[in-house]
Formats: C-alpha cells, structure tokens, sequence
C-alpha cells in the first residue's frame, strides 16, 4: 500500500475529527484553531478504494471549511488537494497576457491597417486597442502611463485610440484600417490590452511600438484621393442624451451619403463598414444598432453634430461616423472613422 497515502488519510481523517472553533470572534468573523495530533492507522483493502473515498473525504473537509467562512485550503500553485483551481480567481503564478504588434499594411497616402495579436493566458476580459500618431514618444508611453483604454488622452495627430475588443477571453489576431491619415508622414503604433491583474489593478500591456511611413500623392496606386473620415469625442453627456460629432472630407469624390451609426452592441457598430456597402441596406436592431443620416450629397469637406435623446441611463453606447460613395471602380463603397464610446450618466 502507498504509505504516502495512508499518511494523508490519516492527516485528513484527523483534521476531521478534531476542528473545535476557539472563542475568538468578531463582529465580522470567527478565527479557527486546528489540532492535529499524529497518528498511525493501517488499511487492507483496494488501493484504488481508499484513494476514490480520500478524495470524497477532502471534497467534503473543503465543503465544511468554506461553510464555517475559513475558506479552502489551496497550494502554492492555486490548486486544492484536488487539483481544481481557484474558484473565481486566478493563482499566484498566473501567466501574464502576450500582446505583439505586427507590421501594417495597405498603407496609402491617408489609410492604413493596423495588425497586432493579444493572448490573454491566464487572465480574462481584456480591453483591446491601438493606439498610433506621429508621436513617438506617446505611443510609447501608453502602458506607463495609463492603467486603462478609457485613461489614454487622444492628442490629435501625436495621439489617437481605436478600441477593437471589449471582452477577449484567450487568444486573437486583429486587423484595424485607420483613415484620416497625412501623407508622406511617419506614423507610430502599437496594440494594447487592459485588464485586471491579480491584485484586481487596472494594468496596460502593449505590445511594443512599430512604425510606417503613408504614401505621397504620387506615390499612390489610385488615381482619387479617398475620403477622409473622423469620428470625434462625444460631448454634453448625460443621463438619457449626447452630442455625436464627427467630419467627412470627400477629396476627389462626390457626392456622398453621410451618416452615424450608433447603439449598445459594439460589434454591429464596428462591422457597418464591412457589413454593407450602402446605407438603406443598414438593418437597424432596436437598442443593439439605429443609423441616421446627416447629409445625402457631400462634396467637399464637413462637420456633423447629432443630437441623441431618450437613450437609457447609465449604459455604454458606441458609435461612428461613416459615408457611402461610388469608388473608382462606380462601386458604392462606405468608408468609417472609428468606434467611439460613451457612457451616459446614472
């Protein structure tokens, strides 16, 4: 017989018989003192047996401690006897989220698209977001400087921010076409997540700072400038309304359709510009997504201001500017400036 065994068994069977709570106590809690003596049992029979009904012994030894508020007994490892982990937290050892930036793409003279990848490990709920501008130095600053994606301070073209995901639980590759761009310009960049560390601080991993330079008017591969697309701050919220702002500047096309898209469900909001390619095919989803359109012949350059009223109190909202247009090809096309958030007051 495993006489490792035999010696928990008895450890266990001891530490049941003999827990007396000591007349220590508080209003809030009561302190417990164990005696363990030691001794010697012996045991013929299955090994398989004592060790299936060791198991049950613990199960229900941890059942009684969390019952009498001591809580359960866990190893350096964050593992019971068992070998379940904490339940509702993370261990002391816990892997820390890998966030790599990778190198852009389809730069032009005023877009690019943004790559990165973020694994959380051990640790859920991650924020997820780039950050990029044409200075250095703030890009690279992020993580020290802020614990959260609502803390980094945009700094018009040195700084801005694009959040990608609000809950990521294990691992993802993310691709973000910014737009607005100056040409022939170096830009900096990195992606970043937030979440909450073991000792439930808000903390910023990035993923390190990479860097492009846009293309000039002649080095571009269309004969159009694209439009220039921007989704500015909220402003005057409060408990049930908001102002969205945002600025369309059409360069070398015409015509455009100019709209918001704005609603709780960050995803709908995020996915309008790959989702459709007009604004009537636009479903709109109750609270999740509504659309509402601003201008329907854009030539040139504008500002936008939408007044929202009778939204629900204390609820995060998402929202972006987009415009529809023929492209090069005469195909309608829509093209975003970003998903900015609010929360309305409580």
């Amino acid at each position: 017989m495993n006489m490792k065994k035999l010696t928990l068994f008895g450890l266990v069977l001891a530490m049941v018989l003999v827990m007396v709570p000591t007349n220590e106590a508080s209003a809030n809690h009561t302190t417990y003192h164990y005696t363990v003596p030691t001794s010697s049992y012996s045991y013929s029979g299955s090994e398989a047996e004592l060790y299936n009904y060791l198991l049950r012994l613990i199960a229900e030894l941890q059942a009684e401690l969390r019952a009498r508020g001591t809580g359960s007994y866990y190893d350096h490892d964050g593992r019971d006897y068992v070998g379940r982990p904490r339940a509702g937290g993370s261990s002391r050892d816990d892997d820390e989220p890998d966030v790599e930036t990778l190198s852009a793409r389809d730069i032009e003279e005023n877009r690019a698209e943004l790559r990165g990848e973020v694994d959380m490990n051990d640790f859920n709920n991650g924020e997820v977001f780039f950050v990029y501008g044409e200075d250095e130095d703030q890009i690279e600053d992020v993580e020290d400087d802020f614990d959260s994606y609502r803390d980094v301070d945009e700094d018009g073209d040195d700084l801005q921010k694009v959040r990608v995901d609000s809950d990521l639980d294990g691992d993802e590759e993310y691709e973000r076409r910014v737009s607005g761009l100056d040409e022939d310009t170096d830009y900096y960049y990195q992606i970043c997540v937030g979440y909450e560390d073991d000792d439930d601080d808000d903390v910023l991993e990035c993923g390190g700072v990479d860097e492009f330079t846009t293309d000039d008017d002649n080095g571009s591969s269309s004969n159009d400038d694209e439009p220039d697309v921007e989704t500015e701050a909220a402003r005057d919220i409060e408990d049930d309304s908001a102002e969205l702002h945002g600025e369309v500047d059409m360069n070398d096309f015409n015509n455009g359709i100019v709209f918001f898209v704005y609603g709780e469900d960050e995803d709908q909001v995020e996915d309008i510009e790959d989702d459709y390619d007009t604004y009537s095919e636009i479903d709109e989803d109750g609270d999740d997504l509504q659309k509402v359109r601003m201008d329907s012949d854009l030539d040139g350059s504008a500002s936008y201001r939408l007044d929202l009223r009778n939204l629900d109190d204390d609820t995060e909202y998402f929202f972006q500017i987009c415009v529809e247009y023929e492209d090069d090809d005469d195909d309608e096309v829509i093209d975003c400036g970003g998903v900015e958030d609010f929360e309305t007051d409580d």
